[in-house]
C-alpha cells in the first residue's frame, strides 16, 4: 500500500516538476512511511515525473522500491494497492528472472504482456500509473469497485495526479479556488460524489476506468478514458439453496485471499452482523487477531456481542476503550487529516488509531455487507413505494405532512411520496443531506441537481438499490473515508465483501432471494451462508452500527466550539456559506436535535474548517 503522484508535461520542466511532484510525496509521507522514490523519464517533447511512497505489505524488502521500471520494456509504475491473485498472475505470466516478490512488478510486467486488458485480470484493490514507453503515454488505472481513490488535474501542456487532493493542492499547481458543483454535492449527499471533488479543476477518476493522457494533435494534453471493469451480473444459480452454497465458497475464497500480507494482520469486530461474519470465515483459515472499540456510553457500544464472538471463535481479542474525552481530544487531529469534506469519518479515525497503536498494520472490515446483503432501510423503503398504488403513495403524502411533525424526516416522507418510487429517488432522497431548496438557501445561489451515478432502470428493485448504494454512498462516503482515516496512520484497511468477484455474484441473484416479503433476521441470505458458524439469536438482532454520540457533543462540549465558526461570517463566506442560513440550521439543532439530526450542521461546521485548514475559497 502506497501513495502516488506524477505530472506528465510537455516541454522541459524539471528541476520544478521534480520539486512539486516531491511536495506531494510529503504531503502524502503518512500513506506511505517505509520508503519514498521520485523517477523522471524524458519523452519527444517533454517529461514524466512519477512519484511515490510505501508502506511494506508484500515483500518488505528494498526490492519493492517504487516507481519500479520493468528493463525489457522500459515501462514504469507507481502503484497504490494490493493484488490478491499476484501469484497467479506470475505464474501465468511465466516471466523469469523475478527481481522481487511483490506484485507491483506483478501488475507492471502484466501491463507489458497484455496491455490494458491486464486490468481485467487483476483481482484486488488499486489505483496506479504506469509510464507506457512504447506508446509515449500515461495510463492511469483505478479498480471497479473505487476502494482506492485517484485524483488528477489537467492544464493545457500539464496534466497532474495523486492518490490524495491535498497532494495535488500542495504540488503549487492547483489553484485553492472551491467547486460550486462540488459544494452542491457535498450538500446533497454529506460528501462530494466522483467524478466531482471540493476543489475546482480537481476531478477523481471514476471506479473500472482507465485513463491515458499524451500529447494530443494540438499539441496540448490529450485525455482518452476507456471503460475496463464493466461487468454484466449473469446469473448462473437456478435455485437459493444453490445461491447460499455457492455464496458461502465465493466469500471463503476472497477472505483467504485478503489474508495474503507479510506485516501484522488483524480484522475490525464490532459485533455487527457483518465483522461477526467475516471474524467467522476468517477462523477457516487462521485464529483471527480481533479489535473492538468499546464505549462506556451503553447505548453506543456493542462490547458483549464482540466479546461473544471473539470467545466463539477463539480469536486474540482486544477491545480498545475510548472515552468521551479522548474521542473529543482527537478531534483536530482528525479534522486535519479529513482530504475531502465528509460527514462522517471521524469514527474511522479513533478506530484506525487505535489498532495501530496496537502494532497492526493492516486490517480487514465487513464493509459493504449492508449494500450487497439489503441490509439499510432504502430497500425495504423502495419495496414498499414500488408496489404502492400512486393514489395510494399521494393519500399518504397528504397524510404525512399533516400528521408527522416538522422535521427534516417530514419533508423527506412527502419527498418520496410524491416521487413515484422509482429506485433512483428512494436511494437519492434517502441519503440526502439537505433538499435542493434548503442547499439553495444556504449557498445563497440556485443548487445543480446532483448528476445520477450511472445506475439503469432495472425491474429488481433489490439489486437497483444494491447497485445505487455499492456506486454512491459506499463509493464516495465509506471507502473514500476508510481510505483517508486509515492511511492517516499508515493502517491498510482491506474489504473482502467489497470484492469484484463477490459483487458481481451478489448482484446477479434475485433481490427477494436478499429481501424476501417475509423474512425474520437481517440479511437473510448471508446469516444462511453462514448458519453454521454463527448462532441464530445472534443474528437476528437489529442492526446497530458504529456511531460516535455526535448529538450530545454538539450541544454540550463542542457547542462553544461550532458555534464560534458558525459566529464567523467571513469564515462562512469564503466557504460559500450563507451565515444566515447555517445559523438557522445550527439554531433549529439546537432547539430540536432529533427533528434536524446531528449531521446538518456538522457538515456545515466541517465544510467551513476544511476550507479553512487547507486555505480553499470561493
Amino acid at each position: 500500500m502506497c501513495s502516488i503522484s506524477g505530472i506528465f508535461s510537455i516541454g522541459q520542466g524539471a528541476p520544478a516538476l521534480r520539486e512539486a511532484v516531491q511536495r506531494m510525496n510529503t504531503a502524502q509521507t503518512h500513506r506511505g512511511p517505509d520508503d519514498h522514490g521520485i523517477a523522471t523519464i524524458n519523452f519527444p517533447g517533454g517529461e514524466v515525473v512519477l512519484g511515490s511512497t510505501r508502506l511494506a505489505i508484500i515483500d518488505t524488502s528494498a526490492a519493492g522500491h517504487q516507481p519500479m521500471n520493468d528493463p525489457v520494456t522500459g515501462n514504469w509504475i507507481t502503484y497504490n494497492g494490493e493484488t490478491y491473485n499476484f501469484k497467479a498472475l506470475r505464474r501465468e505470466l511465466h516471466d523469469e528472472p523475478w527481481r522481487s516478490n511483490t506484485d507491483t512488478e506483478v501488475v507492471l510486467r502484466a501491463y507489458g504482456r497484455w496491455g490494458a486488458d491486464a486490468f481485467r485480470k487483476l483481482r484486488g484493490m488499486f489505483a496506479l500509473a504506469i509510464w507506457d514507453d512504447a506508446s509515449n503515454q500515461l495510463v492511469l488505472a483505478r479498480d471497479p469497485l473505487g476502494i482506492k481513490p485517484l485524483y488528477y488535474y489537467v492544464a493545457k501542456n500539464q496534466f497532474a495526479f495523486a492518490s490524495e487532493l491535498r497532494a495535488l493542492l500542495a504540488s503549487g499547481l492547483v489553484r485553492r479556488a472551491l467547486s460550486p458543483a462540488g459544494v452542491d454535492s457535498f450538500l446533497a449527499n454529506g460528501s462530494v460524489a466522483s467524478p466531482l471533488t471540493i476543489v475546482d479543476g480537481i476531478r477523481q477518476l471514476l471506479p473500472g476506468k482507465c485513463l491515458q493522457v499524451k500529447t494530443g494533435a494540438d499539441g496540448n494534453v490529450s485525455l482518452h478514458e476507456v471503460e475496463f471493469g464493466n461487468s454484466t451480473h449473469e446469473r448462473s444459480t437456478t435455485s437459493r439453496d444453490e445461491a447460499v452454497a455457492r455464496l458461502r465458497a465465493e466469500l471463503e475464497e476472497s477472505v483467504r485471499m485478503h489474508l495474503v500480507s507479510d506485516v501484522p494482520l488483524g480484522v475490525f469486530l464490532s459485533g455487527g452482523m457483518d465483522s461477526s461474519a467475516l471474524v467467522a470465515l476468517m477462523s477457516r483459515s487462521v485464529r483471527p487477531k480481533t479489535f473492538s472499540v468499546v464505549f462506556d456510553e451503553r447505548g453506543f457500544t456493542e462490547a458483549p456481542f464482540s466479546r461473544a464472538i471473539a470467545e466463539r471463535f477463539d480469536t486474540d481479542h482486544t477491545e480498545i476503550r475510548l472515552s468521551e474525552d479522548r474521542l473529543i481530544g482527537i478531534l483536530p487531529e482528525a479534522m486535519a487529516s479529513i482530504d475531502q469534506p465528509t460527514m462522517d469519518g471521524v469514527n474511522t479515525f479513533a478506530v484506525s488509531g487505535a489498532v495501530k497503536d496496537a502494532g497492526v498494520t493492516v486490517a480487514l472490515s465487513g464493509l459493504g455487507g449492508d449494500e450487497l446483503f439489503a441490509g439499510y432501510p432504502s430497500f425495504r423503503r423502495a419495496l414498499r413505494l414500488g408496489t404502492m398504488p400512486k393514489r395510494l403513495a399521494r393519500a399518504a403524502s397528504a397524510v404525512g405532512s399533516v400528521v408527522l411533525k416538522p422535521s427534516v424526516q417530514r419533508d423527506k416522507f412527502w419527498q418520496l411520496a410524491r416521487s413515484g418510487g422509482a429506485p433512483e429517488d428512494v436511494y437519492r432522497i434517502s441519503r440526502q443531506l439537505f433538499s435542493t431548496d434548503v442547499a439553495s438557501e444556504i449557498t445563497r445561489r440556485e443548487a445543480e441537481i446532483p448528476p445520477g451515478n450511472g445506475h439503469h432502470p432495472s425491474i429488481d428493485i433489490v439489486n437497483a438499490i444494491s447497485t445505487l448504494e455499492l456506486k454512491g454512498y459506499m463509493t464516495n462516503t465509506l471507502l473514500r473515508d476508510t481510505d483517508t482515516m486509515s492511511m492517516a496512520h499508515s493502517l491498510e484497511v482491506r474489504v473482502p465483501f467489497v470484492d469484484a468477484k463477490v459483487v458481481d455474484y451478489v448482484l446477479s441473484l434475485p433481490g427477494e432471494w436478499k429481501l424476501p416479503a417475509k423474512h425474520s433476521v437481517p440479511k437473510p441470505l448471508l446469516v444462511d451462508a453462514v448458519a453454521d458458524l454463527l448462532p441464530r439469536d445472534f443474528v437476528a438482532r437489529p442492526k446497530m452500527g458504529f456511531t460516535l454520540p455526535f448529538e450530545k457533543w454538539l450541544r454540550q462540549n463542542l457547542r462553544d466550539q461550532v458555534s464560534s465558526v458558525f459566529e464567523d461570517s467571513r469564515l462562512l463566506s469564503a466557504a460559500g456559506l450563507n451565515a444566515t442560513a447555517v445559523k438557522n440550521v445550527w439554531n433549529n439543532f439546537l432547539q430540536k436535535p432529533r427533528a434536524v439530526g446531528w449531521t446538518r450542521p456538522w457538515s456545515l461546521y466541517v465544510l467551513a474548517k476544511w476550507c479553512e485548514l487547507n486555505r480553499v475559497s470561493c
